[in-house]
């Protein structure tokens, strides 16, 4: 028996679905992130894949479904995509700095972070009139936006 390379098999955009779920995640949740997707994915009815949405701190799955023989898809992910209030981090890596060190310094952290239990990112203190930075390493402790943060 012989066997054929390649296929006839038309192949989906994934581009386009790669576009279209950042937009509607930009529009949803006000989130920039960057989708990728699988390429090789053929344009058969009910054919799944995952593409990743990533933030500047995380990524989010998403499920897509091809609708049909053109390539329609359908893209979901039943947990919701939160994004952890980082202003709130700044702010209380900011108030410990004050209170322990009598200092008071500008904290700045990633803005779009996934808000889920076990997402680690740094945020960076600066004490004005000094031009070291300090790390602080911030870990989320639940899906709920709760942290804990050391410094480095």
């Amino acid at each position: 028996m012989l066997g054929a390379c390649g296929s006839s098999e038309s192949k989906l955009d994934t581009g386009r679905v790669q576009r279209a779920v950042a937009a509607s995640i930009l529009a949803q949740r006000g989130l920039h992130t960057t989708v990728t997707c699988p390429s090789d994915v053929p344009i058969k009815t009910g054919y799944t894949f995952t593409c990743n949405a990533k933030l500047d701190v995380g990524s989010y799955p998403v499920t897509v479904v091809i609708t049909n023989s053109k390539g329609h898809v359908r893209y979901e992910n039943r947990a919701p995509l939160i994004a952890l209030n980082t202003g709130k981090v700044e702010h209380a890596i900011a108030a410990s700095i004050a209170g322990q060190r009598h200092l008071n310094a500008t904290v700045t952290c990633p803005q779009e972070v996934l808000q889920k239990a076990g997402v680690v990112f740094t945020c960076i203190a600066v004490i004005p009139g000094n031009s070291k930075r300090y790390p602080f390493v911030v870990t989320q402790v639940d899906n709920h936006g709760r942290v804990r943060y050391v410094g480095r």
